[in-house]
């Protein structure tokens, strides 16, 4: 009889151990995909915030080209440079020396960018040179950031 109480006893704490693995594992999922979409939100985050500062940019811009009052004509040219400080704080290269990099050279820079890093070669290149190769390294690197990151960091 003790026998048997010993086996049920066994059984019993062999099932609650699998149990308690397999709550684990569901944890750690959820964690893991939580993780992974606070990421993905994160990207698509920082890339709004860059095109809203873009698109208030081009307002600011937009207005002092179309307003003709006596108080814009003395504002303009004070605006204007502060529009332009602005612009060229929010597009400039995240890469040091881009200008100079050939196209592999570039695209292998691309590699390491985050999202807003992304956009703002992407804007170099379609203003200036429009390297394929580039872009298709952009490209990869979106898709890359897109991926979950690597399980053993959750």
């Amino acid at each position: 009889m003790l026998d048997k109480v010993k086996d049920e006893i066994k059984t019993v704490s062999g099932r609650i151990r699998e149990a308690q693995g397999q709550i684990v594992e569901q944890a750690d999922g959820l964690l893991f995909n939580a993780r992974h979409k606070a990421h993905l939100v994160k990207g698509e985050g920082a890339e709004r915030i860059w095109h809203f500062e873009n698109q208030a940019l081009d307002w600011v811009e937009d207005v002092l080209d179309r307003a003709d009052g006596p108080g814009v004509d003395k504002v303009r040219e004070n605006v204007g440079k502060l529009v332009e400080q602005a612009r060229d704080s929010v597009t400039a290269s995240p890469i040091e020396g881009y200008e100079q990099l050939n196209a592999r050279a570039a695209a292998d820079a691309v590699r390491s960018l985050n999202h807003v890093g992304l956009l703002k070669i992407e804007r170099i290149e379609t203003d200036g040179k429009g390297r394929k190769t580039v872009f298709e390294a952009i490209t990869r690197r979106r898709q890359q950031l897109q991926k979950p990151p690597f399980r053993g960091a959750a």
